[in-house]
């Protein structure tokens, strides 16, 4: 089966081959429609959703509730919390909570920013922890597991900057015609430009692009498990522009990087 351009943006895991258990990869497309929209969906949502016929959706939310990923709620269904036991595991494979953690609280209370480390999840980024001190003024709202564009963030600029040039060029041709504001970046000679000089420069700084009025700043981080990840932090748009700050907050992130990559060295 040939994957469209929207299904491979769309992260779809849908048979290309004899090799792939066509029914598991449905299920899977079934429960990743709660990560577009979250909260409850109704059967006739889900169908829409994921392009599966109304027989097809009954038989994958049937068969996913009888195996405990999705509990009914109301006239629809929303993810049960036996899916966290999938994330913790993951979690626990990168040491995030015991290790992981300390550090990026110690790092958001230095700055009193929103600190996250976020690694590429096929076409997009995507939280695996974060920190942020009560006092944070500025919050996207995020949490371990929610997404975020590559192309016009700091920490998916970050990470194509990180990723092999067909990674970069995939990003490019799968872009979402709709800018997510006034300001996003949407000329793809632009957008690569500025995913280089992230490169070259060994930090990326993105404002507007996501949310008016918030700026990001992401750097790079050693490969945990042969993975590569970065640190990004959150702040009002005009937050950075004072060279000083920007050069304390890189210096801040840096260190923890430099701290964060030692976890994999030392496992």
């Amino acid at each position: 089966m040939y994957l469209s351009n929207s299904d491979r943006a769309s992260g779809r895991c849908q048979m290309i081959n004899r090799d792939i258990a066509a029914t598991l990869a449905k299920g899977l497309d079934a429960l990743a429609c709660f990560e577009q929209r979250g909260g409850t969906l109704t059967m006739p949502e889900l169908g829409e959703l994921s392009g599966f016929d109304r027989a097809t959706t009954r038989r994958l939310c049937l068969t996913l509730e009888h195996c405990g990923y999705l509990e009914r709620h109301g006239k629809g269904y929303r993810l049960a919390p036996r899916v966290l036991s999938l994330a913790g595991g993951y979690l626990h494979q990168i040491e995030a909570g015991r290790k992981v953690q300390p550090l990026l609280r110690h790092a958001a209370e230095t700055l009193d920013l929103e600190v996250a480390l976020a690694t590429r999840d096929r076409m997009q980024a995507v939280y695996v922890d974060r920190a942020a001190p009560a006092s944070a003024r500025v919050t996207l709202g995020l949490s371990v597991g929610s997404t975020l564009p590559l192309l016009h963030t700091a920490v998916g600029r970050m990470l194509l900057a990180r990723s092999a040039p067909e990674t970069v060029q995939q990003a490019l041709e799968q872009a979402n015609n709709r800018p997510h504001t006034e300001a996003s970046q949407m000329d793809p000679d632009a957008l690569r430009a500025a995913i280089q000089t992230a490169r070259d420069q060994g930090y990326c700084l993105a404002r507007n692009e996501f949310e008016t009025g918030a700026a990001g700043v992401a750097v790079p981080v050693g490969a945990l498990d042969d993975t590569p990840f970065v640190l990004g932090v959150t702040a009002s748009v005009n937050r950075f522009d004072d060279s000083t700050t920007l050069d304390r907050v890189l210096d801040v992130l840096r260190h923890t990087a430099i701290s964060v990559g030692r976890i994999s060295a030392d496992a």
